[in-house]
């Protein structure tokens, strides 16, 4: 547990501080600085590593420490443009200053979100540290997990933090291109020098750490923007504070991402509404307009999807609000949020190309994961309130989420914040018809959901933050009800006072930071009985199915040989024995459940692995290749992958079935515990050298 802690101190502090001293040197005042932080790091992790990619630079601290350098020389220049003629035409001084984010507004929001962050990390920590086979060195048995831990390792040894150049750890031989959104792989690979983690530690510990900081952050900001419709500041700050320590409570904030592994999809999106907010608020004043386009193209580089979140917000702010009530008159509001997406645009041309070029591999939008046995009525409903897959099995209803949501929607009403209750309502709609077709909105819908995969956890995880931001505002703003009643109560005591208004201040102020601290206290104590179910979805898929301890001993078996770092394993990709690298850092054929461009020869062996030693064209492959040692350790992930290969029948099977009946003749088994076997190959293959 203790390494636990020392990772979330330390990717808090690199998550935000870097892009926080950025957004200072832009001119955002610190509050907003520090909020923006962690979209404004992503942003510099994304352009840095591309440019690094480009030059021939290896991304490691003392090169990210560089790159900050002339990040924040680079955010002085801005702000000294934006004090001359020119820049004071196009960034004019807003004609009145908003209200300033005090002391007592920075403390609100911050004991929210500390509490939050604490309960998040500690929900999903702890229970693979104490209770999971290998502590901190467990293996999630999700597909996604392998390629987010492999490529933490990879980064680290090689250098390549870039988003383009990701097929060169997807596949072995031809290093194929490959575009992976990776700017959460890249910061964290800055860790290991800084933690002592291995990969797999790091893994399990970074991605809720992370988590732990995006989500109450995410969730609060929305829920700062909702109270600001009608609440001063140090209120609005209260309720976000609120908001932030609820967004711990929510199933799916985060513990379903983290037991699915959906961890780069989680932080951008929960950090979308951050960035939405920033470039709300260009309108009032356009010196933001490029601290608020480094914001979104930092969450898009995090993750596509977190685009659209921005992208719905802003939308319906504009149509519901900014349209409305413009600041400096619509077509002037417009051009400034016009400009804010070219700049933004110029920043994601990495992710716009990279997405481009995948889409035709890309297997992802073509899943479908919708139910014949629910209804639409069913679907809306679990689309709405958290009742998707996984949840739905054991964890719906949860009926006080469910009341404090609906609570949240009547507070938002009552705000007049129609864009984020249209927004809300939207989202529901797209997770419902990812369930259950919605008829002619079925289309429209699933375009939106497409950006998510249509998969009813990712949008689900989206109508969790608003439903979160929305009961944040219910819950604070009944607090500071109770408050106002009981001030009243004490200002009429106070008639004859000598000083009755300063008396009542300083009365009030104490009274809404008990009413305040009794409520984190309230929510503290839910966190308390939440722990179990919550703990539970965390940690659910860690119990040795497809990688356990017997395939940890022969990873470690195999990496102790003296002659195992300089060759190639050949591996069942189908298996998750990929887990080799990221663990040992010995190499595999394949290091993932897929690669993106088989070659000719890696299909031949894979294929043949039975014949080696019997067939010279295999065995001549096996040289090339240096292949020395091969891995095998059923179950296959996926049922097709399994059982006698039938390709008349459509059957893929396993190509190392024949190889566990019956042996190969130029293999030998070296190493055998439960399933897990290795082979090493043998004279048949390399004759020893004459004498």
């Amino acid at each position: 547990m203790m390494l636990g802690a020392w990772v979330v101190v330390v990717s808090a502090l690199v998550l935000i501080l870097p892009g926080a001293f950025v957004g200072r040197r832009m001119n955002l005042p610190w509050p907003v600085a520090l909020a923006a932080g962690p979209p404004i790091t992503f942003a510099l992790v994304s352009i840095l590593t591309v440019l690094y990619s480009i030059v021939g630079f290896e991304w490691n601290a003392v090169s990210a420490l560089v790159g900050l350098v002339f990040a924040v020389g680079a955010g002085w220049i801005y702000s000294a443009l934006l004090v001359t003629r020119w820049g004071e035409r196009l960034a004019p001084e807003p004609d009145t200053a908003g209200p300033r984010v005090g002391r007592t507004a920075t403390v609100r929001v911050a004991a929210g979100l500390g509490l939050g962050g604490l309960v998040i990390a500690v929900t999903c920590i702890r229970p693979v540290a104490t209770t999971a086979f290998a502590g901190l060195g467990n293996i999630s048995q999700v597909w996604d997990s392998l390629w987010h831990a492999s490529s933490l390792r990879w980064i680290h040894e090689t250098g390549i933090g870039s988003a383009m150049r990701m097929g060169e750890l997807m596949n072995y031989d031809t290093q194929g291109f490959n575009y992976y959104p990776n700017t959460w792989h890249a910061l964290g690979a800055l860790l290991f020098p800084l933690t002592g983690a291995d990969p797999v530690e790091l893994y399990n510990t970074y991605s809720p750490a992370v988590l732990a900081v995006t989500v109450p952050l995410g969730v609060a900001s929305l829920a700062y923007w909702f109270a600001r419709h009608r609440y001063d500041v140090d209120s609005a700050a209260l309720i976000a504070g609120t908001a932030g320590a609820l967004s711990a409570l929510f199933p799916s904030l985060p513990y379903v991402e983290v037991q699915l592994t959906s961890v780069p999809n989680a932080v951008g999106v929960s950090l979308a509404p951050v960035a939405a907010v920033l470039v709300m608020s260009v309108v009032s004043d356009r010196s933001r307009v490029l601290p608020a386009a480094l914001a979104v193209a930092g969450v898009t580089a995090t993750h596509p999807s977190a685009l659209i979140v921005v992208g719905v917000i802003v939308g319906l702010w504009w149509l519901c609000e900014g349209l409305w009530r413009p600041v400096a008159g619509r077509l002037r509001d417009l051009a400034t949020l016009a400009v804010t997406a070219v700049a933004t645009l110029v920043l994601i041309a990495p992710v716009v190309l990279g997405t481009i070029r995948v889409a035709d591999t890309n297997e992802l939008p073509f899943f479908d994961f919708r139910e014949d046995t629910i209804g639409v009525l069913d679907g809306l409903v679990k689309g709405a309130f958290n009742g998707t897959i996984p949840l739905e099995l054991e964890h719906f209803p949860v009926w006080p989420l469910i009341a404090v949501t609906l609570l949240g929607l009547i507070a938002l009403a009552w705000l007049r914040c129609w864009a984020g209750l249209v927004a809300w309502f939207v989202f529901a709609l797209v997770t419902a018809n990812a369930m259950v077709s919605l008829g002619p909105l079925s289309y429209p819908l699933g375009v939106i959901g497409g950006y998510f995969y249509n998969s009813p956890h990712r949008l689900t995880f989206v109508v969790a933050i608003i439903s979160a931001a929305a009961a944040g505002v219910a819950l604070g703003a009944l607090a500071l009800g109770v408050a106002g009643l009981v001030r009243r109560r004490v200002a009429s005591d106070d008639i004859g006072d000598p000083e009755p208004g300063r008396a009542t201040s300083a009365k009030a102020r104490w009274l809404v930071a008990a009413t305040y601290v009794v409520l984190l206290a309230l929510i503290a104590g839910a966190a308390v009985v939440r722990y179990p179910p919550n703990a539970q979805i965390a940690s659910k898929e860690r119990g040795g199915k497809y990688v356990g301890p017997d395939d940890l001993a022969a990873y470690e078996w195999l990496a102790a040989q003296p002659d195992a770092q300089d060759v190639l394993v050949l591996n069942n990709l189908d298996q998750g024995t990929g887990w080799l690298y990221p663990v040992t850092g010995v190499t595999p054929m394949f290091p993932f459940y897929r690669a993106n461009e088989f070659s000719e020869r890696q299909r031949d062996v894979f294929w043949g692995v039975s014949e080696i030693g019997a067939d010279p064209a295999i065995d001549q492959i096996v040289r090339d290749m240096n292949v020395h040692y091969v891995i095998d350790s059923p179950p296959s992930y996926w049922e097709f992958q399994r059982g006698v290969p039938d390709p008349a029948r459509g059957h893929q099977g396993d190509p190392f079935l024949a190889l566990r009946q019956h042996g190969a003749p130029g293999l030998t088994e070296v190493f055998r515990r439960g399933d897990a076997v290795i082979y090493r190959v043998n004279d048949l293959v390399y004759p020893p050298p004459a004498p």
